[in-house]
């Protein structure tokens, strides 16, 4: 009868150690559940701010080829289709559209891309086509850049 409490005695410890492991195993359950939500909220903050950096390209590229159409239209001495732009998009409405790409430019654009807005509105407000142009190519090309690899900017 003296060995009679080694089995009972080591039931108790088994039953203890299975519940350490038990514990160990949901701790670490819970540390992998909390990071991977973490690792799910940081990649949808990503995803929206690409959307909105990518809303933002477009509403500047519109403006870009808005203001580029009517220079060429003038240069051409096209004023049928000159009147036609200029009347479905009035002044009003260019500078709208201006104001709005330029905020979420401001908000969302990566430096490069700002640099170039910048340089863009110097170059319009000199009525520099040339310029203007060559700025356009660059800011494309950026963007494109930066939309098809979101580390970059």
């Amino acid at each position: 009868m003296a060995w009679d409490w080694v089995g009972t005695t080591a039931a108790g410890l088994f039953g203890v150690a299975g519940t350490a492991f038990t514990w160990l195993a949901g701790a670490q359950g819970r540390r992998h559940a909390e990071r991977m939500l973490a690792r799910t909220q940081q990649a949808e903050r990503r995803a929206r701010l690409w959307q909105e950096r990518r809303e933002a390209y477009f509403g500047a590229l519109r403006v870009i080829d808005l203001d580029l159409r009517r220079e060429r239209y003038k240069e051409l001495g096209q004023l049928q289709k000159l009147q036609e732009v200029e009347g479905h998009w009035t002044k009003v409405r260019r500078v709208e559209l201006t104001t709005e790409a330029a905020t979420a430019l401001w908000a969302f654009g990566s430096d490069t891309v700002r640099d170039l807005a910048a340089r863009w509105i110097t170059a319009s407000d000199a009525d520099n086509v040339a310029e203007m142009r060559q700025i356009a190519l660059e800011f494309r090309a950026a963007v494109r850049r930066e939309l098809q690899d979101p580390t970059q900017g």
